[in-house]
């Protein structure tokens, strides 16, 4: 017999809930009808408008139900029990819009689990279903969750800006101040709900070593690839055959089907995935190293000058193509081909490189032009990395731009790291200006462009907006030729004033014959005048530069075996692998094979004996080997896989 002085304190939940499609009847709607008709009257209401939203949501249940060979039965059996409850949510919109929670619910009420472990439980949406099946089950169940923040600003919960775009009913009165975890949850669900404080890594172990066996793991914590295979990886050993493992946000990364699509794991609307453990010895290899761990071992493969690696690039750098306003005089060519946009890299690439960009320590991307345009930058927001910062947050990040594209959108979205984890980590980005030049007049004539003063003004915003200098590092680009190498002193001056963190500078390379007198391998004397002016003045300036070797020097640093062939892999948008920063390509495309065989194959094997021997390209790059810049054909560029004819290009008239 219910006793009226049992729900008191639970009333809110259904007269003013803190938002409408979560509202709760702890006693059931049956219930409800004696005790409060007014309010029994007002719901079903409201239940009734969203009948069309019903009906098209126990189609959709009922077409993943079949999916994940459930019993229709008992599935709508569980479905009225859940209606008793949260009468409202039921529909297109719950909670934070996301109608696959019904499957928590549905999962945990029909199979009756023992020990069940969630991971990122934020205010309790998710927890709630799961909670509310647990109460109904009534089995001893164990209902564990890990979420790490104790104190939290509701105005900072995304789920109300969600929310509120898609015009759901809040109760602000109920969400201002500060919330714990699970705020969201009703009391009496909140009692079966044992709360770990603490991110996973640091909690979960503890958890598997106390419950030999979790019937049902659902992920639903830091969404980044490392982060979302680790838990799974470190949980499936445990999951009994009939146990599930479920993980939310599925689409945000090539995880879920990497690890389960073969073994038929059911992705939700690509947004839960539901995987069903059959085989008990199925596991996940998800034991490889962390960066700073990939990193030891690439170092000491470079010391032992190993041409086949288990360890995987320190640095990945992929070129992507954008629309370019601008036509430098010392540009390789346009490259802003369809199929070098992000979107295809995403598409084609992203499944076989993830596990790679988990490893590195530095992530760079680069462009002919405009990074952040339009189409770029709404595509990264949708798959949520931020640039990867929702994935491998703590790994640094860096992007070269020609600054016509550094906006406000672009800006915000380099100076606020969304999500938690990237305020766990400290989001590292770098972004590098390609400027060219102190003013105006200089910069036209090397970049028939008029934008200098836009550029300039959204690189001072941008400045303005960062918060610190360890989230967010912005340097200038000098590329010096013979039309602006005696500009490079007031360059630098420029980027001081701007508060810039450090000057790059190079010489431009040589790509076509029509660039030839372009290179400051003909003005020897003033170019080495000038980089002595420009490190001195940025000595004084406190300004870091990084300047090219001066012409005819009678001693050099010896030259070092080039470590890029160990540590560091190129890759633009369409698969191919390119040998450095020149563009050259070596014959290998990662849509052909997987990616660690790409990185040892025959030319990547045969590149690192050269190396090691001192030759192949070590002997024309004056990075590696300064003393070969007093040779011409180090500051030519072969391009992509044509070589020039140095000795016809040489014979040239002067």
């Amino acid at each position: 017999m219910l006793k009226t002085e049992d729900f008191k304190n639970l009333e809110w939940y259904y007269k003013d809930p803190i938002m409408e499609s979560w509202t709760y009847v702890a006693m059931g709607m049956d219930n409800l009808k004696d005790y409060d008709p007014a309010s029994y009257a007002e719901i079903k209401k409201k239940q009734g408008l969203l009948l069309p939203e019903q009906k098209e949501m126990l189609a959709y249940v009922k077409e993943n139900s079949a999916r994940l060979n459930l019993d229709w039965g008992q599935v709508e059996s569980g479905m009225a029990d859940f209606l008793q409850k949260f009468p409202l949510a039921l529909g297109l919109q719950v909670g934070w819009d996301d109608p696959s929670f019904i499957f928590l619910y549905l999962l945990t009420k029909i199979t009756k689990p023992r020990v069940i472990i969630e991971t990122g439980s934020n205010v309790g949406f998710s927890s709630s279903f799961i909670a509310l099946a647990v109460k109904e089950n009534d089995n001893n169940c164990k209902f564990y969750t890990i979420e790490p923040y104790l104190s939290y600003e509701w105005k900072a919960m995304s789920f109300l800006e969600h929310s509120g775009q898609r015009k759901q009913k809040i109760n602000y009165s109920k969400v201002s101040g500060n919330c714990g975890p699970l705020a969201m949850v009703p009391a009496d669900l909140r009692e079966r709900i044992v709360l770990k404080t603490g991110y996973s890594r640091d909690v979960l172990p503890g958890l598997l070593r106390e419950n030999k066996s979790v019937d049902i793991f659902y992920h639903d914590s830091d969404h980044g690839y490392r982060n979302m295979v680790w838990e799974c990886a470190s949980v499936l050993p445990q999951v009994p055959p009939g146990g599930y493992v479920l993980v939310h946000d599925v689409n945000l990364n090539a995880a879920f089907q990497q690890m389960f699509g073969e073994r038929a794991g059911v992705s939700i609307k690509e947004n839960l995935g539901v995987f069903k453990k059959i085989d008990n010895d199925y596991t996940i290899d998800g034991q490889w190293l962390t960066p700073a761990e990939n990193a030891a071992l690439n170092d000491r493969e470079y010391a032992d000058k190993k041409t086949k690696l288990e360890s995987s690039p320190k640095e990945i750098i992929i070129q992507l193509g954008a629309a370019c306003a601008l036509n430098c005089v010392f540009c390789p060519g346009k490259c802003n081909k369809a199929e070098f946009k992000f979107d295809n890299f995403y598409r084609k690439l992203e499944g076989k490189i993830s596990r790679y960009l988990a490893q590195a320590e530095k992530i760079v991307f680069k462009s002919c032009g405009s990074f952040f345009d339009s189409e770029e930058m709404l595509r990264m927001i949708r798959w949520r990395i931020n640039c990867i910062e929702l994935s491998f947050p703590e790994i640094e990040k860096v992007y070269f731009t020609n600054g016509l594209d550094l906006t406000a959108q672009a800006a915000d979205f380099l100076t606020h790291p969304r999500g938690i984890c990237g305020r766990e980590f400290g989001v590292k980005n770098t972004v590098n200006v390609a400027l060219f030049a102190s003013n105006s007049r200089i910069y036209k004539m090397l970049t028939r462009s008029d934008d200098f003063s836009l550029i300039l003004k959204r690189l001072e915003d941008l400045l303005t907006l960062r918060k610190d200098k360890e989230s967010l590092k912005i340097n200038l680009s000098f590329f010096a030729s013979t039309l602006n190498i005696e500009d490079l002193p007031e360059f630098i001056r420029l980027a001081a004033n701007l508060g810039v963190d450090k000057v790059d500078c190079s010489y431009s390379r040589v790509y076509s014959p029509a660039q030839k007198y372009l290179s400051c391998f003909f003005k020897q004397k003033m170019t080495n005048e000038i980089l002595e002016k420009a490190g001195n003045l940025a000595g004084q300036l406190k300004l870091a530069v990084n300047l090219p070797p001066k012409f005819g020097q009678e001693t050099y640093p010896e030259g070092v075996c080039c470590a890029k062939g160990w540590e560091q892999l190129i890759l633009n948008a369409a698969g191919d692998i390119l040998a450095c920063d020149s563009g050259a390509a070596c014959g290998e495309n990662l849509q052909e094979k997987s990616f660690m065989d790409s990185w040892n194959a025959t030319y990547y094997q045969s590149l690192r004996k050269d190396l090691t021997a001192g030759g192949g390209c070590f002997k024309h790059c004056f990075i590696a080997n300064p003393a070969c810049v007093n040779e011409f054909r180090s500051h030519v560029c072969a391009g992509a896989g044509e070589k020039q004819n140095i000795d016809i290009l040489w014979a040239d008239n002067f």
